[in-house]
């Protein structure tokens, strides 16, 4: 019985992030993305719609999460700040690659 009652729980709380269609991984995948595109070393690049994104789906976040991802953005932020030569590279290329969607407004 108490195996039945975990099991409901664990799926009440997945359909949850599934109605809203972005899980905590990809908000904080977004925040660490803002911290990318807020360089200035990288070349700071419009981070409008990001900053929308990440106000409206951090409103439904646990504390944790949205902790989380303030830390990320500022780490981000702070490592591409201070990339050079061939780190600064893979930061720009992750910028440009994997958080494309995300700068764009995309989910």
């Amino acid at each position: 019985m108490k195996a039945l009652i975990v099991t409901a729980a664990a799926f009440a709380a997945f359909a949850g992030v599934a109605q809203a269609g972005v899980s905590n991984l990809n908000y904080l995948e977004a925040a660490r993305c803002r911290g990318l595109a807020a360089s200035e070393n990288l070349g700071k690049l419009d981070t409008t719609t990001l900053d929308a994104f990440l106000r409206d789906e951090g409103a439904a976040r646990d504390l944790a999460v949205r902790t989380s991802a303030i830390n990320k953005m500022q780490a981000a932020l702070k490592e591409a700040n201070a990339a050079d030569g061939e780190k600064k590279a893979k930061l720009l290329a992750q910028r440009d690659g994997a958080c494309a969607a995300f700068i764009a407004g995309g989910k």
